[in-house]
């Protein structure tokens, strides 16, 4: 059985950070089942393993030495990606999407030890009133953001630009959100520009 320095020393980039990490994002994931995940990736096996619930199976979805996405279950996905700070350093993006069946995301970032970042440093957070079209009248856009509850964001890498999507059109049904989906931006998206996520 190889130790965990051994195994971990078999990685790099992403994929050291996804066996190393302490911060609970993959608490149902032992460190053995992680690098079960990688190893199999990488050698096109089988690459399931039953996690640590026992209830249902992990699997990585994307792999590069930069961008992870490992669904952790039927209905929970988490991607890191690196973002480069300078010459020398990186932090992680880390985001967490659960499916209720709508997709709903947090993004956080945490440094190269796991250590969990303000936020606010590097974005500023979409909310539902940066999907609103410029053209809402100031009475329309205030009546939309009051009448829903729930912004139902969804957000993914696609190479280097975040996409963050509003998923309002799933998650209210029938007439309820009718009136007000053209007024609503689908997706909108931002940009890493000196180590930091900037609106297009």
């Amino acid at each position: 059985m190889l130790s965990v320095g051994l195994m971990c020393s078999a990685y790099d980039g992403v994929a050291r950070l996804f066996a190393e990490e302490s911060a609970d994002l993959f608490n149902s994931l032992s460190f053995s089942a992680r690098y079960q995940l990688l190893n199999n990736y990488s050698s096109s096996e089988k690459s399931e393993v039953r996690n640590d619930l026992q209830t249902t199976e992990s699997r990585i979805l994307k792999l590069t030495p930069n961008h992870m996405v490992i669904a952790t279950s039927s209905v929970r996905t988490v991607e890191l990606k690196l973002i480069p700070q300078g010459k020398n350093d990186s932090i992680v993006a880390v985001i967490e999407t659960v499916a209720t069946p709508v997709k709903d995301s947090k993004l956080s970032f945490y440094d190269m030890k796991w250590n969990k970042l303000d936020a606010a440093k590097f974005i500023k957070m979409p909310e539902l009133g940066d999907f609103i079209v410029s053209s809402v009248p100031k009475e329309k856009r205030q009546e939309l953001i009051s009448a829903v509850n729930f912004a139902m964001i969804e957000m993914a890498f696609e190479g280097d630009t975040l996409v963050a999507r509003c998923n309002l059109q799933d998650f209210y049904l029938g007439d309820d959100f009718k009136n007000y989906a053209k007024w609503v931006a689908k997706r909108i998206e931002y940009n890493i520009n000196k180590g930091v996520l900037k609106r297009k």
